[in-house]
């Protein structure tokens, strides 16, 4: 006898209502803003870090720290991602120049 398990099916309206409720609405950045945002996560890794090294081995705080850590350090590793990447204004404008091959 084979047991057949219901599957669960969510209505459309409900899983766009779960999808959009919570998204954060978008804002917009500069380049400045971002490396202001870099360099205040740098000093708060520090911090964290010597904190960390000040805490007894093994403990509940450095448990934490370590995570906290962690995050701070992919955090920064993506906002220096996105300082890297060129807008991408610059690349439409650069085809919009260049539609055809030039003359030979």
């Amino acid at each position: 006898m084979q047991m057949v398990s219901p599957t669960f099916e969510p209505s459309p309206a409900l899983s766009s209502a779960i999808k959009y409720k919570d998204a954060p609405a978008p804002t917009d950045v500069t380049a400045e803003e971002v490396r202001t945002m870099v360099l205040y996560l740098r000093k708060a890794r520090d911090r964290a870090i010597d904190i960390r090294d000040r805490a007894p081995g093994g403990s509940y705080l450095e448990g934490v720290l370590t995570r906290t850590i962690d995050g701070i350090t992919l955090e920064l590793s993506q906002l220096d991602y996105l300082l890297a990447r060129k807008p991408v204004d610059t690349a439409a404008e650069v085809s919009a120049r260049r539609r055809m091959r030039p003359a030979i």
